[in-house]
């Protein structure tokens, strides 16, 4: 498996409220620096389950790249370093559990794709090419249809995460990911970004995965958070459900489906197996601290007993 795309480092403080007013300051009771981006996360999934992966990925040459390298160490490549400053998110948590966030694309500003289009000529036929995160990688959006198509015509599998745009889901985000899709085997948004992307701020779920379905050339899985999933077979909408648990921190959640749902996609899992594999490991996963994953052994063991 190939995976691709941001890595960064995350500032969690908080909690704020209420917002603060200019040329003030607020004190916060709690802080956490972490990894952060859709590959970082998705790594760290990947390794908590003992599954190997080919890392694509950069950082940037300063403190703050070397700490992210270093993060990130186990769980499998080394970034090509680049000569920029890394990329930083500081999330600000609120009591009502919504986050504000702000961000310095730094070196994912100058990343390039060249080091994704190299493994994809390096990847055998069958092998999964997942990018997360594209549209905070701006001189690989333009790249992205080319190289899955490429991958396509190499007989890989490939697996898209795009994010939020940053410039929200004007005409031009709406095409430019529609033009990607057709090489597209397995897209994975949110819900939020589904409705982004169909123009749909209030469709329901249904709506979205059947419309979803006639837009992209493979299928596509939507994540519900604590509600589980959604996805279109055989003709008709699926959900999975996700079991009820006491969340303890939700960063990363849907990266670390994306990180089980990929590895089940990749052994071949029947989707209903793949999609209920997913939203366990999730679930685990947010609701532990220090955050623990099932391996894959134990996921597999558990799907075969479903059977």
């Amino acid at each position: 498996m190939i995976v691709a795309g941001n890595a960064s480092v995350d500032l969690l403080l908080g909690p704020v409220a209420p917002w603060p007013t200019p040329g003030t300051e607020t004190l916060v009771d709690q802080i956490d620096w972490r990894v952060g981006g859709a590959l970082g996360n998705t790594a760290l999934a990947l390794a908590g389950m003992a599954v190997p992966a080919r890392l694509v990925w950069d950082a940037g040459d300063d403190t703050m790249g070397a700490w992210l390298q270093g993060a990130l160490a186990a769980a499998g490549d080394a970034p090509r370093i680049v000569r920029a400053p890394t990329s930083v998110t500081v999330a600000l948590t609120h009591p009502d559990g919504e986050r504000t966030f702000v961000s310095h694309l730094g070196h994912l500003a100058v990343s390039a794709p060249d080091a994704l289009t190299a493994a994809v000529e390096e990847a055998v036929p069958g092998d999964v090419v997942f990018v997360g995160g594209s549209f905070l990688l701006p001189r690989w959006r333009p790249a992205l249809g080319a190289v899955f198509a490429r991958a396509r015509a190499r007989g890989l599998r490939t697996a898209l995460d795009t994010g939020w745009p940053p410039a929200g889901w004007d005409a031009e985000a709406r095409r430019e990911l529609q033009d990607v899709l057709a090489h597209v085997d397995l897209f994975l948004p949110n819900l939020e970004e589904a409705r982004g992307l169909l123009d749909a701020p209030e469709a329901g779920v249904d709506e979205l995965v059947r419309r979803l379905d006639d837009l992209a050339a493979g299928r596509c899985v939507i994540k519900l958070g604590a509600e589980g999933a959604a996805w279109w077979d055989a003709d008709r909408v699926r959900r999975e459900a996700a079991p009820a648990v006491a969340v303890a921190d939700t960063v990363g959640a849907g990266d670390t489906f994306n990180a089980a749902l990929l590895t089940a996609w990749s052994e071949r899992f029947a989707w209903p197996d793949a999609v209920a594999a997913a939203v366990r490991t999730a679930s685990l996963a947010m609701s532990t601290t220090p955050r623990r994953y099932p391996t894959w052994s134990d996921l597999a063991s558990a799907s075969a007993a479903s059977v």
